[in-house]
């Protein structure tokens, strides 16, 4: 069994990709919340309509010990 610090996953709102801080590609802000992106093709998709993926996939999950 693993003991430690959890480390959040966040899910691509385009894409729906898993990713941790190390594997995001990319990021931008909305409305005061960072999201994170597998890829720049992403991430401009997300930029140029934010509001069709903010409710699409939830950013951040925590990962059981």
């Amino acid at each position: 069994m693993k003991h430690g610090h959890v480390q959040p996953t966040y899910t691509d709102p385009v894409c729906g990709m898993e990713l941790s801080l190390k594997t995001a590609i990319e990021e931008a802000e909305y409305k005061g919340r960072t999201y994170y992106f597998c890829a720049k093709v992403c991430r401009e998709a997300f930029e140029a309509s934010p509001e069709q993926y903010v409710h699409k996939h939830p950013q951040t999950k925590e990962k059981a010990p």
